[in-house]
């Protein structure tokens, strides 16, 4: 395998991934709960992406393939996970989450089980149903009611 083209590969994985989250978050407002929601909302819209979505999911692809300890690859990897959750944490402590570290624990948990889920076809909808589990834990993490929004449960 060539570890440059695979390294750009997921670079270029990365920065779409990133421009579907800057959409869905601007598109949120300004309210950092709408916010951490808009990653659940960026990742249905991942899902759906006409391109691909999660039927090649790099991130999971490479960390499961190549998860040697060390590799640049599992760098690379963990990077784009921790910008997640960094991202993720600055806005639980604004939205005035009681434990923010575990907020975000608990809905990162839920963000890598929908992208599971939704490769192995266990889970019908699993990203709007993680976003649904999103905005409960989110709501009970700030202590105020869910943000309305309608979920198709089968």
């Amino acid at each position: 395998m060539n570890t440059a083209a695979f390294l750009a590969y997921v670079d270029g994985r990365r920065l779409r991934w990133e421009l579907v989250l800057d959409h869905c978050a601007q598109t949120a407002g300004k309210d950092p709960r709408t916010q951490l929601l808009a990653v659940f909302d960026a990742l249905a819209e991942w899902a759906h992406a006409p391109c691909d979505g999660f039927r090649s999911n790099a991130f999971v692809n490479a960390r499961v393939a190549l998860a040697e300890p060390g590799s640049v690859i599992r760098a690379v990897v963990t990077e784009h996970k921790h910008a997640l959750r960094a991202r993720m944490l600055t806005l639980a402590e604004a939205a005035g989450a009681r434990d923010p570290g575990l907020l975000v624990d608990q809905l990162l948990l839920i963000f890598e089980g929908a992208v599971s889920t939704r490769s192995l076809g266990t889970v019908e909808a699993p990203a709007e149903m993680a976003r649904h589990t999103a905005d409960q834990l989110i709501a009970a993490a700030v202590a105020q009611a869910p943000v309305p929004r309608g979920i198709a449960r089968p």
